[in-house]
């Protein structure tokens, strides 16, 4: 009797695990670009925030001010 629920309790994993790996593969990435290139700072003084995004490829920082809306590339940075 033992032997039947040690054979039951490993089928359990083996399906629990081959669940979870099936789950992993099926929802990993899938070669598309990069994410995660661009990062952004808010700096708060008073009642007013400061807005940087960072170009974590390029290194490039750029201040949404007047600019906000605009597409990255279009802002000027430092």
């Amino acid at each position: 009797m033992r032997s039947f629920f040690r054979h039951r309790a490993i089928a359990a994993v083996l399906l629990s695990v081959s669940v979870l790996l099936f789950f992993v593969l099926l929802t990993g990435a899938n070669h598309a670009p990069q994410v995660g290139r661009y990062r952004m700072a808010v700096v708060t003084r008073n009642s007013f925030a400061d807005i940087y995004v960072i170009d974590t490829v390029t290194g490039v920082v750029k201040y949404l001010g007047k600019d906000e809306g605009k597409p990255f590339e279009a802002v000027s940075g430092k």
